[in-house]
């Protein structure tokens, strides 16, 4: 997975879609406040691709937990924080939380996550209700990925 974002990255920072805007702005209408973005995503599937052209596909369950398949499948959750959706991966090698402001581009979404040197944006090809491509929550099937738990401080055993 990091292998996976680390190409993001570079990806992201070399291809501009037409449709967006420079810098950390879309030419979307940013979804604000708890309540709204939980609705946008709660029990929705989303198909999108990173500007990178890498596809993605990403269930939202209403309990907090989620199944990001790029390939193979992560689970992870998502939670709401200062007007940003944020996200962690269990198998994820750095720890890291990813938190992105999201807009709304007529019926689909533009996901933006402000960063050094550039912003890497994702934006939805397609938004279904429910887990329709029955990804797995609770489990990792990348190969990649360190399972074991963490220790309360953050690290493996």
């Amino acid at each position: 997975m990091v292998a996976r974002l680390a190409a993001l990255l570079i990806a992201a920072s070399l291809v501009t879609l037409p449709t967006l805007v420079a810098g950390d702005q879309s030419a979307g209408t940013r979804i604000l406040g708890e309540e709204a973005l939980r609705a946008a995503l709660s029990n929705r599937t989303y198909y999108g691709r990173y500007e990178g052209g890498i596809d993605w596909i990403e269930y939202y369950a209403p309990d907090g937990r989620s199944a990001y398949w790029d390939g193979c499948t992560h689970d992870g959750e998502w939670w709401i924080v200062d007007d940003l959706v944020c996200f962690r991966y269990r198998g994820d090698a750095n720890h890291l939380d990813y938190c992105w402001m999201m807009y709304r581009l007529d019926t689909q979404y533009e996901f933006l996550m402000p960063s050094s040197p550039a912003p890497v944006r994702a934006y939805t090809t397609a938004v279904r209700d429910g887990n329709r491509e029955h990804l797995p929550l609770g489990t990792d099937d990348c190969v990649s990925v360190d399972l074991r738990p963490l220790t309360s401080a953050g690290q493996r055993p």
